[in-house]
């Protein structure tokens, strides 16, 4: 049996939820709300609400306003292979490492069928 509450109710529940020691699960159980419905009610609310500005930061007068950026160059060796192999149901498949990729794709999607 669903319950209907009125936007008065609702703002009651939540100050009711603000002096409850549990999760929001085991408050809108105690209650008899689904929890889908518990979130949807409180956004509901907030919604109408004016929204607080956030708090703005003074700058410290001995903070620079600049970011350090490090830039690392990385170099790894590579071993060179002359063949790429794939394991099938059928056998081994051995194809060049020059291939085009598309081309590879296109095998292995036929492979696949």
């Amino acid at each position: 049996m669903q319950t209907y509450r009125t936007s008065a109710q609702w703002q009651q529940l939540f100050q009711q939820r603000s002096h409850f020691s549990g999760t929001n699960v085991e408050f809108c159980e105690h209650h008899n709300v689904s929890i889908t419905t518990y979130y949807k009610q409180r956004t509901l609310l907030t919604e109408g609400l004016p929204k607080t500005p956030l708090p703005t930061q003074t700058p410290r007068p001995t903070a620079s306003r600049f970011v350090q950026v490090k830039q690392t160059t990385e170099i790894s060796a590579q071993t060179h292979q002359n063949n790429i192999h794939f394991d099938t149901r059928t056998g081994q498949l051995t194809l060049p490492v020059d291939l085009a990729t598309t081309d590879i794709v296109a095998i292995v999607k036929g492979l696949a069928v």
